[in-house]
C-alpha cells in the first residue's frame, strides 16, 4: 500500500515537472518567433535563450531527480531505469551548468537595461558563469554544492526580482507595470527553485520527512512565476 502512495506521489511530481519543461519551451518558441522575429528587440531574444537554457538544464535535472537518484526524492524507490542511470552526479552537474548560464544571460540583460553599457553586462554575468562552471567541473561534497547551489540561488532570488523593480521605478506608465510583474515573476519562479533545492532540509526539517509538500510547491511556484513573467511581457508590449 505505501509503494502505491509512494508510485502515486512520484507520478503527480514527474507530471508537474514535465509542465514546468513544457512551459520552457512554449516560452522560448514564443519569445524567439513571435516577438524577437518581429520586432529584433534585443530584449526578446535574451530572454528567448534564458528560457530555453532552463528548459534544457531541466531535462538534466529530471533525469537526475527522478531516474538516476533514486533515493533523493522517495527513499529507495526502484525503477526499471535504475541500473542504468545509477550516478547522477553527472546530470545534475549539467544541469546546474545550463540553468546558472540562463541566469548569466538574464543577469546581463538587466544590468544592459539599467546601466546601458557594456561592462556591466560582463560584470553582472561573471558571478553566474563561474558558479555555473564550479557546479558542473568542480567536485564538491554534497554539502559543499548544496551550500553553493542554495545559497546563491537564494541570492539571485532576491537580486533579479530588485533589477526589474529598480526598473520600474525608473520608469513610468505601462513600463512600470510591467517591470513590476516582471520582477514579481522571477521572484515566484526563483522562490519556486530555492524551494526544490532544499527540499531534503525542508522535508526533514518541516515536513516530517516527507518530500510530499515541497515537491508539489517547487514547480506550482515556477509554473505560477512563469505565467507572470508572460504576463508582464505582455503588458511591455503593449507601450
Amino acid at each position: 500500500m505505501l509503494q502505491t502512495i509512494d508510485m502515486a506521489i512520484r507520478e503527480a511530481h514527474i507530471g508537474l515537472w514535465f509542465l514546468v519543461v513544457g512551459y520552457y519551451f512554449f516560452i522560448f518558441i514564443f519569445f524567439l518567433f513571435f516577438r524577437y522575429k518581429k520586432t529584433r528587440n534585443p530584449f526578446q531574444l535574451a530572454m528567448a535563450l534564458f528560457f530555453l537554457l532552463l528548459a534544457i538544464g531541466r531535462c538534466f535535472y529530471f533525469v537526475g531527480d527522478f531516474y538516476a537518484d533514486i533515493s533523493s526524492l522517495y527513499g529507495g524507490l526502484e525503477t526499471q531505469f535504475s541500473v542504468l542511470l545509477s550516478d547522477p552526479a553527472v546530470w545534475l552537474s549539467a544541469g546546474a551548468f545550463f540553468q546558472w548560464m540562463a541566469l548569466a544571460i538574464l543577469s546581463a540583460t538587466a544590468a544592459f537595461m539599467i546601466f546601458g553599457k557594456r561592462w556591466a553586462e560582463i560584470l553582472f554575468a561573471i558571478p553566474a558563469v563561474l558558479i555555473g562552471i564550479v557546479l558542473a567541473l568542480v567536485p564538491l561534497a554534497e554539502l559543499d554544492r548544496q551550500i553553493l547551489s542554495g545559497g546563491a540561488g537564494a541570492l539571485y532570488a532576491l537580486f533579479i526580482p530588485l533589477l526589474f523593480w529598480y526598473l520600474a521605478w525608473q520608469s513610468g506608465g505601462i513600463l512600470r507595470r510591467s517591470n513590476l510583474m516582471l520582477g514579481l515573476g522571477f521572484f515566484v519562479l526563483f522562490a519556486g527553485r530555492v524551494i526544490h533545492a532544499a527540499r531534503h532540509v525542508l522535508a526533514d526539517m518541516v515536513f516530517l520527512g516527507s518530500y510530499t509538500i515541497p515537491g508539489i510547491l517547487a514547480p506550482g511556484l515556477i509554473i505560477i512565476g512563469l505565467i507572470l513573467i508572460a504576463t508582464g511581457n505582455e503588458w511591455g508590449q503593449t507601450q
